[in-house]
């Protein structure tokens, strides 16, 4: 029996970015983390300069930014479970298409294939030999 083994193909997964947290890779989590940022710190500053703690509320920020993260990440974990790979992220921007939020990119017509010719071709005229 052969000591070595060799592998004789490569796997797609080998070449994917790998499940961080909660079922989220590296650069879904940068971007939930500066979405989340972006949402919670007016809210949590507003909230702090009324009540006269802002400093408590940046504290307040960085809770609701990790909680928040829990929360995608628990709900992302069901959106892709049994899904292709991107097709989260393929539904998020024919959502965003559907409201004209971005550019359409995505090709997405239902049609009906037909190998029929629209046209006929002309007959040739026949040569008659004599």
């Amino acid at each position: 029996m052969d000591a070595r083994r060799d592998i004789e193909f490569i796997p797609d997964r080998l070449n994917e970015e790998p499940v961080v947290f909660l079922s989220m890779t590296n650069s879904e989590i940068k971007l939930s983390l500066m979405i989340f940022f972006v949402f919670w710190t007016p809210i949590c500053l507003v909230v702090g300069l009324l009540v006269g703690k802002v400093l408590l509320s940046l504290a307040c920020v960085a809770g609701m930014v990790f909680a928040s993260m829990w929360l995608a990440g628990k709900r992302l974990r069901i959106i892709k479970r049994g899904k292709p790979k991107q097709y989260h992220m393929l539904a998020l921007q024919a959502w965003l298409q559907d409201r004209g939020l971005t550019r359409q990119v995505l090709i997405r017509e239902s049609r009906t294939w037909d190998i029929r010719r629209w046209r006929t071709a002309p007959k040739r005229p026949t040569r008659r030999r004599t």
